[in-house]
């Protein structure tokens, strides 16, 4: 049997299509409805997307949106040479086995030469079974475990344990809440 055409292209201007497939897999991952969708009504999506050195490839398979991937420019800063980050590949479940990450990957892979880049990196959430095994497939290997706190978090672990301590947290939160609201509002 014949593999379907799949076409990949990068995603310039018009994001209809990107969007839905990124909501899509935001859900699939867990991640509820409503923040998905305040996330694109916010226009945090868009802006991410718009950020330098970020790009975006949307495969179509028989005319159908099938999957996308988004990359980074030089995604640690302290590399000798330049690299794409690969941080977010995503196919539907329809498409997949079909050749449409393989062809994502391909446009990446485009792109990296171009730029003149030496390595392409991917960032695999470590649960992902399936997606680690397809990247080791592909020649990746492991070279790191990035890990993620939120500043939050990281600030009440680092903190000292007292009332003051405490009391000094909430007012800093509380302060850049209103710095981050005046600043939306403006």
């Amino acid at each position: 049997m014949a593999r379907r055409p799949v076409e990949v292209a990068l995603v310039e201007g018009d994001l209809e299509a990107l969007t839905a497939l990124w909501r899509e897999a935001k859900v699939d991952a867990g991640t509820s409805p409503e923040v998905c969708a305040r996330a694109i009504s916010d226009g945090r999506l868009s802006g991410a997307l718009q950020r330098p050195g970020v790009q975006a490839f949307l495969a179509h398979l028989e005319g159908e949106p099938a999957g996308y991937v988004i990359t980074t420019d030089n995604p640690f800063g302290l590399a000798p040479s330049p690299e794409v980050a690969i941080e977010q590949l995503w196919v539907t479940p329809d498409a997949r086995r079909h050749g449409v990450a393989k062809q994502l990957l391909g446009a990446v892979l485009a792109a990296a030469e171009r730029a003149g880049c030496e390595q392409v990196v991917s960032n695999v959430p470590t649960t992902s079974r399936e997606a680690n095994r397809f990247f080791a497939r592909l020649g990746f290997g492991s070279t790191v475990t990035r890990r993620v706190v939120a500043t939050g978090t990281l600030r009440r672990r680092i903190a000292p344990e007292t009332a003051d301590t405490g009391l000094e947290l909430t007012r800093r939160r509380r302060s850049l809440r209103q710095r981050a609201f005046s600043t939306r509002s403006a």
